[in-house]
């Protein structure tokens, strides 16, 4: 009894946490992850994709969650109907379902380039007060 209590602690148990998906992103929008394929459609290495957050089984926005069940690799679910969907690809996972998440191209924002040749001659210009009080006192 001792030794199969000691087998069973010892032996590693794969996790969501220890196995699954990374760069989990949900918004109102889209949503996104890098998660392992757990429907077969694909091969089980890392997929970076994003989804519209819309449920096509039940037609609802914004209710598309992130792994309540804890799957190792990774999956959608929606939060109304309780559809689940692969993430790295977004097939239902289901057999002979039809039901796809929509594909989501996230907004590529990049930062834009800022003069500062007004703010260096305004700080310049603050020199001259240097040690000076706007209240007559010095």
């Amino acid at each position: 009894m001792l030794f199969l209590t000691g087998l069973i602690i010892s032996v590693p148990v794969a996790t969501a946490s220890s196995v699954g998906a990374y760069n989990v992103d949900v918004t109102p929008d889209f949503v996104k992850a890098t998660a392992l394929c757990s429907c077969g459609l694909n091969d089980y290495t890392y997929h970076t994709k994003a989804f519209k957050n819309y449920c096509p089984h039940c037609g609802s926005y914004g209710t598309l969650i992130f792994n309540p069940k804890g799957v190792p690799e990774g999956e959608w679910t929606c939060n109304k109907c309780r559809s689940d969907y692969c993430a790295a690809d977004g097939k239902e996972k289901m057999p002979n379902t039809h039901y796809y998440l929509t594909p989501y191209t996230t907004p590529n924002v990049q930062a834009q380039k800022v003069s500062t040749t007004g703010v260096n001659s305004y700080i310049s210009n603050l020199d001259k007060y240097k040690n000076k009080s706007f209240l007559g006192f010095e």
